[in-house]
């Protein structure tokens, strides 16, 4: 239902990297991070409320409000290789960070800086 609603309903689709990329559905506060099945669908990794990712060749990394909930902000990252096209997000997303988890996980890990953010969401 999720994906048919996704081709329907799109307002936001910015791709970021692979088959990733950043929309909606109807309303900006559904924003998530997408892994994009080829037929016009997607299959929701992070979200909603992202507002601001960032991402390299292994790794996305994501802010998010918690069903738009401002404030509260939580940190992931995807690790792109343990991913696949009908993969349970549990094997290739982190459960949610906080800011001092993520910092420390971004050093260890070099993980990519946040370089989209959208502000309305913020």
């Amino acid at each position: 239902m999720l994906s048919i609603l996704l081709a329907a309903c799109d307002v936001h689709h910015e791709k970021l990297i692979g088959p990733y990329f950043l929309g909606d559905i109807d309303v900006t506060e559904q924003m998530s991070v997408f892994y994009d099945l080829g037929d016009g669908s997607g299959i929701g990794r992070i979200g909603p409320t992202v507002f601001s990712v960032g991402w390299n060749d292994r790794y996305i990394v994501a802010k998010e409000h918690p069903n738009g909930d401002k404030r509260i902000t939580n940190f992931y990252y995807l690790e792109i290789a343990r991913d696949s096209k009908y993969a349970d997000p549990k094997q290739s997303v982190t459960d949610p960070l906080t800011k001092v988890e993520f910092l420390e996980k971004q050093k260890a890990l070099n993980l990519p800086q946040f370089t989209r953010t959208i502000k309305s969401l913020e």
